[in-house]
């Protein structure tokens, strides 16, 4: 998946809530930076995805380039293209999991908004949780949509090794994996949008806690 919005990384705190032992806030901001270490596997899959869909378009032009005629060279670069896809698919179940610790991480801070004395705060930290579960919502509806394309890349791929491919059908199948990356791009839009406004909802509760953080 290209070009996708990264969490706000925290540099370093050189403040803190001030009072005896650790404040509620403090043991969030914990939870929301423990949660952003969950997601480097995320981060680390970028660009072998992106590199990844870059060969697969170069392969699929040269295949259109031979035409149908050249069998053995058609099978050869299909082959190659089909374990690039396969490799795509292994990356992007990492970086599910990945997403799906950091979700599991920031949750924990449920337990800690009940210790929060300022109203104004909790409201806040309820705003962030619900920020966040909309975005993984919309990672998961791009996560589906991005399986279900690299499924139909595999089946174009297939289908260009095959000596009776219809031009008719060849095209079908081009039409239905195109349709699909419009709906990943769309799905990819609204996730790093909504990456965005948990970022700046974070940024705004450590500033309202006290806490004096740098950010990325």
């Amino acid at each position: 998946m290209l070009i996708f919005k990264k969490w706000a990384m925290l540099l370093f705190m050189i403040g803190a809530l001030a009072g005896c032992g650790e404040q509620p806030a403090e043991t969030i901001y914990q939870y929301l930076e423990a949660a952003v270490e969950r997601e480097e596997p995320f981060g680390q899959q970028q660009e072998p995805l992106q590199n990844a869909e870059l060969r697969e378009n170069e392969i699929f032009e040269e295949m259109i380039a031979l035409g149908l005629g050249d069998l053995d060279e058609l099978t050869r670069l299909a082959n190659e293209a089909i374990v690039s896809v396969e490799a795509r698919e292994a990356m992007v179940a990492k970086e599910k999991t990945s997403l799906e610790e950091s979700f599991m991480t920031f949750n924990k801070i449920e337990t800690e908004i009940e210790n929060i004395k300022d109203e104004a705060l909790v409201s806040m930290v309820n705003t962030l949780a619900a920020s966040m579960k909309t975005r993984y919502e919309n990672y998961n509806h791009l996560h589906e949509v991005y399986v279900k394309t690299a499924v139909e890349d595999r089946v174009l791929f297939e289908m260009l090794k095959s000596e009776e491919l219809e031009l008719e059908e060849l095209q079908a199948q081009i039409d239905v994996v195109n349709d699909l990356y419009v709906e990943v791009e769309k799905r990819k839009e609204a996730f790093n949008r909504s990456t965005d406004d948990y970022n700046q909802l974070k940024r705004e509760f450590y500033e309202a806690a006290g806490l004096n953080v740098q950010f990325e």
